[in-house]
């Protein structure tokens, strides 16, 4: 990444700076295992990632500032995919910093912040994006349900006897945009779902926006297959297990998630919240199902975020940063335990989940042709 360079200004202490330099090489040759290599005209590389209360204003619930070194580390991920659905984006003050460590040839598309006062907690949804690979088909909006889809509806009498739905919008309003990268083409709805409570009617509000989102995204796919366009809805979806009902309330509506990413997404490796899924062409998802072993030549896969950064090991080096923040006095006996919270602040409670797809369809296009001649040919 060109600015780098500006590491010796972000963090001015020789031995600190150095310490983050060799995470940074570790970082490096973890993802340079894990994740394909980017490439120009082949492939496009799309992730998610919920980074928990990024760019929050004040101090993160009490645990304090993200560190100069954590954004250098939040670019680093970044920049091993070629476009990314960011989510729990607050003010944009840490991602416009990312962005400047990333380059001039990286930009970002973002919502407004949803009107607190639905319960979504001031956040915007957001798409960061390599200008080499992808272009912004200048197609972007929020989706506001009809009447007759909103969430938790109710049906209420007007005076002239008519019944009306009345209900709820989303808590978070999820963000659609179009994009082209090569030949592929494709629509791209991210979400922050509603996750309320793990049982009776704030789990079944949770189900309602999962349900509601797929149903109104997939309504679009028959014009979408039939320009060539895929639609991708992805995203936190606060999805609890694969055999889950939260998860029926997305496959019910048509859309497919690549059995790659059938893994657990939290911190604590226990839930399935964040999931990328597809209409589609059958050979865009037979491409991210491939069975490889190699990782190197996966299409999708999960990324262990703590696999060289924050480990429990280094719990110590972040002692002053701890005792810092409003809660670590609080927690100053115990600053051990208090690390393994902090540190979802710093990076985030979430996982990035990634596919590798096609985007080279030259070949199939110059076939379609020829067989198109051939046929005029002959008549």
């Amino acid at each position: 990444m060109p600015y780098y360079s500006s590491l010796r200004y972000k963090i001015k202490d020789p031995k600190e700076r150095a310490r983050v330099i060799g995470n940074l090489r570790d970082l490096q040759k973890q993802l340079d295992a894990d994740i394909p290599d980017k490439d120009t005209d082949k492939n496009l590389l799309l992730a998610s990632w919920n980074i928990r209360d990024f760019g929050a204003p004040g101090t993160r619930r009490g645990f304090g500032y993200r560190s100069p070194e954590t954004l250098y580390y939040i670019a680093e991920i970044l920049s091993r995919f070629d476009f990314i659905a960011v989510q729990e984006v607050n003010e944009l003050d840490e991602l416009e910093e990312v962005i400047d460590i990333l380059g001039r040839d990286w930009d970002y598309i973002a919502t407004d912040v949803t009107d607190p006062s639905l319960g979504g907690n001031g956040e915007r949804l957001t798409f960061v994006f390599d200008k080499r690979k992808l272009w912004f088909k200048n197609i972007s909006g929020e989706i506001v349900l009809p009447s007759n889809m909103l969430i938790s509806k109710a049906l209420v009498e007007t005076e002239e006897g008519k019944k009306l739905y009345s209900g709820k919008q989303f808590r978070r309003t999820p963000f659609l945009t179009r994009f082209q990268s090569g030949w592929f083409k494709f629509d791209i709805c991210t979400v922050h779902l509603y996750y309320g409570a793990e049982s009776g009617p704030a789990l079944d509000e949770r189900v309602d926006e999962i349900d509601r989102i797929a149903k109104y995204f997939g309504k679009r796919a028959k014009k979408a297959l039939k320009d060539n366009r895929a639609l991708i809805l992805l995203g936190d979806f606060n999805i609890v297990h694969p055999d889950h009902k939260t998860m029926k309330a997305l496959l019910d509506n048509g859309f497919t998630v690549p059995k790659k990413l059938g893994d657990p997404t939290n911190f604590s490796g226990n839930k399935y919240y964040d999931q990328i899924a597809f209409i589609a062409d059958d050979k865009v998802i037979e491409y991210i199902d491939s069975d490889v072993d190699d990782p190197k030549h996966r299409n999708a896969g999960i990324v262990d975020i703590y696999k060289k950064l924050y480990r429990p090991k280094d719990w110590e080096t972040y002692k002053q940063q701890m005792l810092a923040s409003p809660n670590g006095k609080e927690n100053e006996g115990d600053l051990k335990r208090y690390f393994k919270s902090w540190l979802t602040y710093q990076l985030s409670d979430h996982k990035p989940l990634w596919v590798r797809i096609s985007t080279n369809s030259s070949a199939e296009y110059l076939d379609g042709l020829r067989e198109k001649a051939l046929e005029a040919a002959e008549h």
